[in-house]
């Protein structure tokens, strides 16, 4: 039982990204109505977590109340749920808020990637020849080409979801988007069923 209640906040955010995810590759993966559709479980999906973990802040604030007798206040306690309810409600009514913002997100990434690229490649650049100087050669040249190479990476992918037209589109950065959430949120579950070994650290008495 406790193994459950430490664990269950987890398995509930793991599921809705689960949902999200699945949302997400829907989404990029279809076309007209069948869109618009994963766009709104998108953010109803949200929405609906969202007023679940608000629901249940007030509740536990009202039973709080309740038990103490007035010493702790309702209002005081509930209130922290007050963003979170409003947000949950905004979600709700607002059909397509979600997956606009995902939108906005994944427009984003575009500029992190090119701008994130060059300074890695710049940096593996300086990396090698900062090594050269200081003749430490072997170990900067392959510290730096990996660090060019990243960037590089990152450039390219960035540069590809760029303009009018761009070669990876929308609709697959939500295919894509989706594919991490789904595997993030699968395993986040899964670690909460694995026990991380713990070091021990002994220590040696001197001998009397």
């Amino acid at each position: 039982m406790e193994f459950v209640k430490k664990n269950i906040s987890k398995w509930v955010s793991a599921l809705v990204l689960l949902i999200v995810g699945i949302l997400c590759i829907v989404a990029g993966a279809v076309k007209g109505e069948d869109k618009l559709k994963a766009y709104e479980g998108i953010s109803i999906t949200i929405g609906v977590a969202l007023l679940v973990v608000a629901a249940l802040v007030i509740i536990l604030a009202l039973v709080a109340a309740i038990i103490s007798k007035g010493d702790k206040s309702f209002g005081a306690i509930a209130a922290i749920a007050t963003i979170t309810l409003a947000a949950g409600i905004f979600f709700v009514a607002e059909k397509y808020l979600g997956a606009e913002l995902i939108s906005i997100l994944l427009g984003f990434v575009p500029y992190v990637l090119v701008v994130a690229g060059s300074i890695i490649a710049v940096d593996g650049i300086l990396t090698i020849v900062f090594g050269i100087i200081k003749k430490n050669v072997k170990s900067a040249v392959i510290s730096g080409v990996v660090s060019i190479v990243i960037g590089a990476v990152a450039i390219i992918l960035g540069a590809l979801m760029l303009g009018n037209d761009p070669v990876i589109s929308m609709d697959a950065r939500f295919v894509i988007f989706g594919i991490i959430l789904i595997v993030f949120a699968i395993f986040s579950a899964l670690a909460t069923f694995i026990t991380m070994p713990t070091i021990v650290v002994l220590e040696k008495k001197d001998a009397e």
